[in-house]
């Protein structure tokens, strides 16, 4: 492999009803729920009023997110329709399905940006600091328009320092 990726980081799903999504992967199949945003003029925020989007931790490096259907200005769908590089926010659906993430160590992650950038893929390139906890996100669009992501949290650790903290509902 030219990208040393480290698994599936996040798996996002579209759901037409938030409480039967919750009530199926939280209540009937026990997944806990680590998180939830609520959506407010076009950007989600962590208000958790009106709950748009769940994340759910599914095990290992992984967690699965519950979305609700978002609509798009005329003006957002053109700025969606530009390089990934040229956005001026983060539009974080595409294709058929929302998006999903790869986890990749953070000793992989420039490597990765090389390979991307060698054989001409646009990127945007996120890097935050979360708690003393460096995090890197690097998206692309990949040829059917599907947004993908890498990203070097470590989901297993996050939901264990938020099981800790007392942060898990």
């Amino acid at each position: 492999m030219k990208i040393n990726v480290e698994g599936v980081s996040e798996i996002v799903l579209e759901v037409k009803s938030m409480e039967r999504a919750i009530d199926f992967w939280s209540n009937q199949l026990g997944f806990p729920i680590v998180e939830q945003w609520g959506y407010n003029e076009g950007q989600f925020d962590e208000s958790n009023e009106n709950v748009w989007a769940t994340w759910i931790y599914i095990g290992g490096i992984t967690r699965l997110g519950l979305w609700l259907p978002r609509s798009f200005s005329e003006k957002e769908l053109l700025e969606k329709k530009k390089p990934v590089s040229e956005w001026e926010g983060l539009f974080d659906e595409g294709g058929l399905h929302v998006h999903f993430a790869l986890h990749i160590r953070q000793d992989n992650f420039d490597n990765a940006i090389a390979v991307l950038q060698n054989v001409g893929i646009d990127i945007k390139i996120i890097e935050e600091e979360n708690d003393g906890i460096k995090e890197r996100r690097l998206y692309f669009k990949d040829t059917e328009e599907n947004i993908v992501e890498f990203y070097t949290l470590d989901m297993k650790n996050d939901y264990q320092n938020r099981l800790q903290n007392g942060e898990i509902k």
